[in-house]
């Protein structure tokens, strides 16, 4: 995934896998440097997942739901589901910490009765969900950070999920901590009214646009006018309601159709279309290529890296 203007879950799948965790794979935790984010710049992402990113040196911009933020060493951003966040550009020496919970991760979580029900953030953390720490709070985060990838590194320990969950907890009671105390940042974090509606909207967008390409279905929801809707994300989005649908399923395509086990078919059934020529005339007006073609072209793709892998190349 090379930099551009696409939206993309190629992030999450690439968090998951980036250790080769496979005793828990819904859980990561991650030092990331700038030659590492490079493939993610200008990449707008979208998140079923909850993702933490403590800055540790440089300077960097992002964008989070579509506005601009300045972030620096010290500074934690909090992402979670329903969020879309882009790195616009980083120093040479950019470097940072990630937690990566999974969205199933998070129901077990919520089931244990977990403090992170307190610090869900909503509407208030929603919009700039970006805190400053003190040098001392960063430290502190940073720690529970480490101690949560050594838990994760010792599938073998009897309580193994039991750890996990607990070296969560100590980390979310801090974040907790932190953040009940930040009174400037919640006080000056209220949304209007079509904040919400965005907010709401962009929660249900991620749990159903594979299913739902309809703008009443989501307008419906929410309980106001396909048109108010409209206004609302052009306003703060600078997108349609539907461009934003259309990006979130061609991405999803994109990812089943490196899926060689999938029939083009079962990718059409999978995203709700009413049949397959419907699916390759969306997807070829998208990418220029039919499913089939991107699908080969994908694989060949794949193979050369592999061969210059193997070569050292």
């Amino acid at each position: 995934m090379g930099a551009g203007n696409s939206i993309t879950n190629d992030f999450e799948i690439f968090m998951n896998n980036v250790k080769n965790q496979v005793s828990s794979p819904n859980i990561s935790v991650i030092q990331f440097h700038y030659q590492q984010l490079l493939q993610h710049l200008k990449t707008s992402i979208y998140l079923k997942s909850s993702l933490f990113i403590l800055v540790l040196s440089g300077k960097g911009k992002i964008e989070i739901n579509f506005k601009e933020n300045q972030v620096g060493a010290n500074d934690i951003i909090l992402l979670s589901f329903g969020h879309f966040f882009k790195i616009i550009e980083m120093d040479s020496d950019f470097k940072c910490f990630t937690l990566y919970i999974s969205k199933d991760y998070i129901n077990e979580m919520y089931s244990a009765d977990m403090i992170y029900k307190r610090i869900k953030y909503g509407v208030k953390m929603h919009r700039t969900p970006l805190l400053n720490l003190k040098e001392n709070e960063a430290y502190l985060l940073t720690r529970r950070m480490l101690f949560i990838d050594e838990v994760i590194e010792e599938p073998a320990h009897l309580y193994y999920q039991e750890m996990i969950l607990n070296a969560l907890l100590t980390f979310f009671l801090d974040l907790s901590n932190i953040i009940e105390k930040d009174t400037v940042h919640l006080s000056n974090s209220v949304l209007s009214r079509d904040e919400i509606y965005f907010q709401k909207f962009l929660e249900l967008l991620v749990d159903h646009y594979k299913e739902q390409h309809l703008v009443d279905y989501y307008a419906d929801n929410l309980h106001i006018t396909p048109h108010y809707l409209t206004l609302i994300v052009k306003r703060l989005s600078g997108q349609t309601v539907s461009d934003l649908i259309f990006q979130l399923i061609f991405s999803e395509a994109k990812l089943l159709l490196q899926q060689a086990e999938l029939s083009i078919q079962q990718i059409a059934e999978q995203l709700y279309f009413s049949d397959q020529s419907a699916f390759g005339k969306f997807f070829k007006r998208n990418s220029g290529l039919s499913p089939k073609a991107y699908r080969s072209n994908s694989s060949l793709a794949l193979l050369d890296v592999s061969n210059s892998r193997m070569s050292g190349k």
